[in-house]
């Protein structure tokens, strides 16, 4: 039968598939305290296959959306573990080198990295074309982060305006630019940043 819809106590006794056995061994004990035959199969890397090959009854892996899972035909059961990345730093003073110098540049290059594929990962680049009558609306729609980036075309009177667009805006956005006079509008997804 299908396992939709099932508590994960459930899998107890089951054959689990994973990448992480202590901590599915922990979950699953603690399900059941007085059984611990669940079988855990640790493997490394497509562990979403193991069910589709007839490996597994259960998977339990590392997730950002679930939307690997999805497509293999998984649904979520339960969340076995929350958590989060965190970035921490001691005071920096000359004594401990972070004030400047070697050790100071590598964290601020690694805490750019992270502001960069952060911004990254909550924007999208905007571009358009539009007639210089209808330059200043356009631009008004995309301020961008700091201001629009307004190029001349080599068309007499027309202008390419590009601006960072925070995603959640974006389809609005478009929508306003087209009402706006603008054209050729593209929406494209940032791999990283330097801001």
């Amino acid at each position: 039968g299908s396992w939709r819809d099932r508590p994960a106590k459930d899998f107890v006794g089951k054959r689990v598939v994973t990448s992480f056995p202590s901590l599915t061994k922990r979950f699953f004990d603690g399900l059941a305290k007085d059984r611990h035959d669940t079988y855990i199969k640790e493997v490394s890397g497509s562990v979403e296959a193991a069910c589709g090959l007839g490996l597994a009854d259960a998977v339990v892996d590392l997730v950002e959306t679930g939307t690997t899972m999805k497509a293999a035909g998984l649904d979520i059961v339960a969340d076995v573990l929350e958590t989060e990345a965190l970035l921490f730093q001691q005071r920096p003073t000359e004594a401990n080198g972070l004030e400047s110098g070697s050790k100071a540049d590598i964290l601020r290059l690694i805490e750019k990295r992270i502001e960069g594929y952060l911004t990254a990962t909550k924007y999208v680049f905007i571009v358009c074309n539009c007639h210089h009558d209808d330059l200043q609306r356009v631009c008004a729609l995309m301020p961008g982060k700091r201001s629009p980036t307004v190029t001349e075309l080599k068309e007499e009177r027309w202008h390419s305006v590009s601006a960072l667009v925070k995603i959640s805006e974006s389809n609005r956005v478009m929508d306003e630019l087209v009402k706006g006079g603008a054209e050729d509008i593209l929406c494209l997804n940032l791999s990283n940043t330097r801001m």
